[in-house]
């Protein structure tokens, strides 16, 4: 098998009743040489399919001939895998892929051409492409299709740093910002994301940045949500960080949600602002709690509210402020009658709310009492948080959600019990518990796979501390030894029986 052959099968292309024929041979002769890894003969025979204008025409298929155009795109994905960057026809090669009419096609070359560049980079190799053929990966951030132009956003992000200073690019990029606002996201995503790379990097972006940030001024509300979602990463970041205090954007957002009721439209900003604020204190929690008191005061109204609108981004926020250390400690001091109040009404939503809801308010629960390293005061505040929850020091109130016969609130559920277990008052709680060890131990009751394997997890768990009995201890080590799905014998039942 040689270039010739494959000359032959694309020649047979030209005639219509041909074609699924040869493409069928094509796909498998092409996988039969990714197995050689003969480079050269890959290298030869993608450059003369990809500019064969036969080839082309397999994939400007219609809908009668769908078979065709699946084997013509498994075809060019195949292809695409097998090229490189350094190919001084690569621009030329792709020109055919990257204009073509139907988007299938175009996010096929822009997705393999974005996992080409992240094993690169993951290689620590360098990574470079030409100027051509950037122009053809800008263009993919117009394309309405969000298959082509998120991976386009990837693509640039890897890219674009050599590049960035370039005043073609420049100029090309600001043109994109006068077009609708999907292209403008796309645009400001790729900001940040280049932004987020160094301090450096940032100050060679700050002209799509200051874009941006000028954007929080229009008229349209739910816009202004999708440029905070986008500016949180940014949040996130030290050196992003900085940027956002310099051009005041905290005190700006902030000051919306203060004046809402002389702009009632701006509630609808309330879950963006609230998730922007949460990322920042995951980050720099002293800087939102201690600093902008009226953010946190807004929190807890919407949580305390019980508007299921807003639950969604108030839990997560919630969890956020909670993620570190300091956070915890500076909520408690600051505001432990709101906090006290939170805990209480998460209770009451465990019991009450929709079953996508309580499964958010678990995430969250799991997601505070989660902690890397902690301390006495750190114990002791997490211990008086979850009598808030519970107003117990049992984990009765939790057995409920763990025998529901719906999977995901029972994993929810085991989840979160896992993350107080982490500490020894959350054990000695479970321990407390009367028949919930014996419960956990029963696997007669458990046919979810994910649930099976969530209570293995947390079995796991207890059987490596110290607060159980000999008897206990053995259970759960002998429970441990035999794996997540072990499914006891008929014989051995019958035995217990008698």
């Amino acid at each position: 098998m040689d270039e010739s052959w494959f000359c032959e099968q694309i020649n047979n292309l030209i005639i219509q009743e041909n074609r699924l024929s040869a493409l069928s041979e094509i796909r498998m002769r092409l996988y039969e040489i990714s197995d050689t890894s003969d480079v050269q003969l890959e290298t030869l025979i993608t450059d003369r399919l990809l500019s064969a204008p036969e080839f082309m025409e397999c994939l400007n298929c219609k809908n009668e001939a769908k078979e065709q155009c699946e084997l013509a795109a498994d075809i060019l994905s195949i292809c695409m895998s097998h090229m490189s960057f350094e190919q001084n026809t690569l621009p030329t090669i792709l020109e055919w892929t990257l204009t073509h009419p139907r988007s299938e096609i175009k996010s096929i070359v822009f997705n393999t051409i974005l996992k080409q560049l992240e094993r690169q980079r993951n290689n620590k190799k360098p990574v470079q492409i030409s100027t051509e053929l950037l122009i053809h990966i800008l263009n993919g951030l117009k394309e309405e299709d969000c298959k082509v132009g998120v991976p386009a956003i990837g693509i640039l992000t890897i890219v674009l740093e050599q590049h960035i200073n370039e005043e073609g690019i420049k100029n090309k990029l600001l043109n994109m910002l006068t077009s609708d606002e999907i292209i403008k996201c796309r645009v400001y995503e790729l900001g940040v994301n280049l932004a987020k790379q160094s301090a450096t990097m940032l100050q060679q972006v700050e002209f799509l940045l200051d874009r941006a940030l000028s954007e929080l001024d229009n008229d349209d509300v739910l816009f202004q949500v999708n440029i905070l979602e986008i500016l949180v990463a940014l949040a996130e970041q030290n050196h992003g960080l900085l940027y956002l205090e310099n051009r005041q954007v905290f005190e700006l957002i902030s000051r919306r949600v203060e004046n809402v009721d002389q702009n009632p439209i701006d509630q609808l900003l309330i879950p963006g602002i609230m998730k922007f604020f949460g990322k920042t204190a995951s980050v720099q929690p002293q800087k939102v709690i201690v600093d902008y008191p009226h953010m946190i005061q807004c929190l807890f109204e919407s949580i305390l509210s019980g508007n299921i609108s807003i639950l969604p981004a108030a839990f997560d926020t919630f969890a956020n402020l909670t993620q570190t250390k300091q956070g915890k400690q500076l909520l408690d001091q600051n505001y432990p009658v709101l906090t006290k109040e939170t805990f209480e009404a998460l209770g009451s939503y465990l019991r009450n709310l929709s079953t996508d809801l309580k499964n958010r308010a678990f995430n969250t629960l799991e997601m505070v009492f989660t902690t890397d390293s902690s301390t006495a005061e750190i114990e002791a505040l997490l211990q008086k948080w979850f009598k808030n929850l519970a107003g117990e020091e049992s984990m009765q109130f939790l057995m409920d959600y763990c025998r529901n016969p719906f999977p995901d609130i029972k994993v929810a559920c085991l989840s979160f019990i896992k993350s107080v277990c982490l500490h020894k008052w959350g054990l000695l709680a479970l321990k407390n518990t009367a028949g919930f060890v014996e419960f956990l131990l029963d696997r007669k009751i458990e046919f979810d796979k994910e649930a099976k394997y969530k209570k293995f997890e947390l079995i796991s768990l207890l059987a490596d501390s110290d607060v159980f009995d000999m008897q206990i201890n053995l259970q759960l080590r002998t429970y441990v030894n035999e794996g997540p799905y072990f499914v006891q014998s008929i014989f051995d039942i019958a035995t217990e029986g008698n």
